[in-house]
């Protein structure tokens, strides 16, 4: 196999593990925002004297849905292989 081939199946994994690292991120901070949201509607009622308590349910159901493990292995797996990748076409080129 040509190094060139290689560095560009390097670049490919990088760019996909990247892409799902930050979809995972991107849904476990808007499931923390979501619960950060709650408990601040829940201090703000509590503060005043009359308020009501906002009752938020399955918070908990919002964040292990955010929690998608295979998103996690897939793009570190995906962005470790495309740095293995690209020290094997380093090498290889040389």
């Amino acid at each position: 196999m040509d190094d060139q081939v290689i560095r560009g199946i390097a670049a490919a994994c990088s760019v996909v593990g990247s892409i799902l690292l930050a979809w995972r991120v991107t849904g476990i901070l808007k499931a923390l925002g979501e619960v950060a949201d709650m408990h601040e509607s829940n201090i703000l009622e509590l503060a005043k004297s009359n308020g009501h308590i906002v009752i938020g349910t399955n918070s908990t159901l919002w964040i292990k849905k955010a929690q998608r493990l295979w998103l996690l292995a897939a793009g570190f797996g995906l962005t470790i292989a495309g740095g293995a990748l690209q020290l094997v076409a380093a090498i290889w080129g040389t």
